[in-house]
């Protein structure tokens, strides 16, 4: 075991008993004397997590998460380094954790984009995990019942050991998946967002005293207001975005730098008190479900609802009890958890993503439909999962319906070398942001004029594009710009040595 590098990518489908493979060579490592280190990509998952770790090594293990204080952080960093706790689980930052004479690296939902940081220090905690594990000499496995494309191609051409779950423990099957095309259904055949067979389903799961989740991964009530009159939408003073609504306080707020402002009663424009919330929130959901349901016992997860310490904890122990018969949530419910009472899934709207202008929007919408959908029938029930879409056809959701990963992911790795996206090449995103619109298209523009008057980044690309506003031209009052360099990957290094002497 000491000195052996190698990553493991673990590839097995929801309910198939990933967690017990990482506590099996957690097992090993701590029977040799050496630490383990398991990273999960959100704090909703680790108190399931926690608790599966701890009835394996009881005392041993402690969390690390940004939850903490930074008095508790930094006792319980000296407390690590001391090795009173050898087992580590916490998000990301818990990869930089002092554990000493490591042994095991466990990298739990590896595809979750969760695991990369935007903000200086920027990093990816998967591959900076990958590069621990290298220079500790130890091994490494990488866990997802939907591994990124970068993560299978690595696999397949033999740079990562695979290994495949294909089976739910006990031989429990996959859940059916059902579609519902919402150019079908009439806006007043639907109860709110619901459609008759969501309903129809929900109703069957609360009569056999089962449970639900519904899933939406918008927060609010509403993703913006309109006057029916004059056409207005409340934006944000400091961002390029409209304002959402959330309903109850009631305010408008912003999701990228929290300004707040009250909802107004009528439109601040023309005066006209004809003004409609467009679109769906979480918020909206619940209210639909208390309405068509009175007697169910409904809670809602998203940022908004476990803002105060351990409510998401609180949550999922009340549902894990039986006291909450629908949870609806974000992707805070969609990995990960495992609830047996769960025989049902909805998915109030799978296109919210489908159509984002990023390369992976498709990758990443495939693969929130299946970590949400295998929540459903981990337990004596068989699963069902409802999902209501405008695009039905799309190969996304064809390869969902049929739990289908690796077609679709041969479909993505097809499309992505054509357009030289990874893992056929090293992308680069450079951001240019100023609180003057005018120089940072100029800083750009010069930027851009710089490389392509440099002679030796032309062999070394397949392309650059931009510069462009970026898709959104302004957070927190600073403009945004954005470039993007597709690096060759066998002469990654070579660009990035010339792009340093810029």
């Amino acid at each position: 075991w000491a000195g052996r590098f190698e990553t493991h990518l673990l590839h097995g489908i929801t309910g198939s008993g990933k967690t017990e493979v990482y506590l099996r060579a957690g097992a090993i490592a701590r029977s040799l004397g050496r630490s383990v280190l398991a990273l999960v990509p959100e704090i909703a998952l680790t108190p399931q997590t926690v608790a599966r770790f701890r009835a394996r090594f009881g005392g041993e293990v402690v969390v690390l998460h940004s939850a903490l204080s930074g008095g508790d952080r930094r006792e319980t960093w000296r407390e690590i380094r001391r090795g009173h706790f050898p087992v580590v689980v916490g998000v990301r930052s818990a990869l930089f954790a002092p554990l000493p004479d490591l042994g095991l690296i466990v990298v739990d939902e590896e595809h979750d984009a969760s695991y990369k940081q935007g903000e200086s220090p920027r990093y990816h905690a998967r591959d900076a995990a990958i590069v621990r594990a290298r220079l500790e000499a130890v091994p490494i496995v990488l866990g997802s019942a939907t591994p990124s494309v970068e993560s299978y191609w690595n696999a397949r051409a033999g740079k990562y050991a695979l290994s495949v779950l294909p089976k739910r423990i006990l031989g429990r099957p996959l859940p059916s998946i059902e579609i519902v095309d919402l150019h079908m259904v009439p806006p007043k055949e639907r109860r709110g967002v619901l459609s008759p067979l969501l309903v129809e389903r929900i109703g069957a799961v609360l009569g056999r005293g089962e449970q639900a989740m519904i899933f939406l991964n918008r927060r609010g009530y509403a993703p913006f207001l309109r006057c029916h009159d004059c056409g207005h939408v409340p934006r944000c003073s400091h961002c390029e975005v409209s304002l959402t609504y959330h309903r109850g306080e009631p305010v408008l707020r912003c999701h990228y730098c929290g300004t707040e402002r009250p909802a107004p009663d009528v439109c601040p424009e023309c005066g006209s008190a004809r003004i409609s919330h467009r679109g769906v929130g979480t918020q909206r959901v619940e209210e639909d479900l208390a309405e068509v349901f009175p007697n169910a016992r409904v809670a809602r997860m998203d940022l908004d609802t476990t803002r105060r310490k351990d409510a998401a904890r609180s949550i999922l122990r009340s549902f894990a009890a039986g006291e909450i018969d629908l949870l609806i949530g974000t992707q805070m419910i969609a990995k990960g958890h495992h609830f047996p009472g769960v025989s049902l899934v909805g998915v109030v709207n799978a296109d919210t993503a489908l159509h984002l202008p990023d390369f992976r929007a498709a990758e990443r919408t495939f693969q929130v439909l299946l970590q949400v959908a295998g929540r459903a029938g981990r337990g004596e029930s068989e699963g069902t999962v409802v999902i209501q879409t405008f695009h039905p056809m799309h190969y996304v959701l064809r390869a969902a319906v049929r739990h289908e990963y690796e077609p679709f992911v041969e479909r993505e790795l097809e499309d992505r070398r054509e357009l030289h996206y990874p893992p056929f090449s090293r992308v680069l995103s450079l951001t240019f942001r100023g609180k003057n619109a005018a120089t940072v298209r100029r800083a750009a523009a010069r930027f851009r004029q710089e490389l392509d008057a440099e002679k030796r980044i032309a062999p070394l690309v397949w392309e650059i594009l931009g510069p462009a506003p970026a898709p959104i031209a302004r957070i927190r009052d600073k403009v945004r710009w954005k470039l993007l360099i597709k690096g060759r990957v066998d002469r990654w290094r070579s660009l990035r040595e010339v792009l340093a002497e810029r």
